[in-house]
């Protein structure tokens, strides 16, 4: 069985405020697998290195433009199930 993260568990994780958590899978939602229980939205294992990789290029300073194309080009999937 695989194990969800609610978002202040995500960003406990990701050692990053809960809104700047927010913001990362508002733009990037494409990249980020959702998993919906209830009405809550959960992250797994997947999301979380999509995450971290989003944090280190931001910490190097890319563009969210630039980010896109980094994330499509290192093969993460684009998720069609995400709302």
């Amino acid at each position: 069985m695989k194990q969800y993260l609610r978002k202040y568990e995500l960003a406990a994780r990701l050692d990053v405020n809960r809104h700047t958590l927010g913001n990362w899978i508002s733009d990037f939602r494409e990249f980020i697998p959702i998993h919906i229980q209830g009405d809550v939205e959960c992250f797994d294992l997947e999301a979380i290195a999509v995450l971290m990789r989003i944090k280190t290029l931001r910490k190097e300073l890319y563009s969210k433009r630039s980010i896109r194309g980094i994330l499509a080009n290192e093969g993460y999937p684009i998720q069609t199930n995400n709302r």
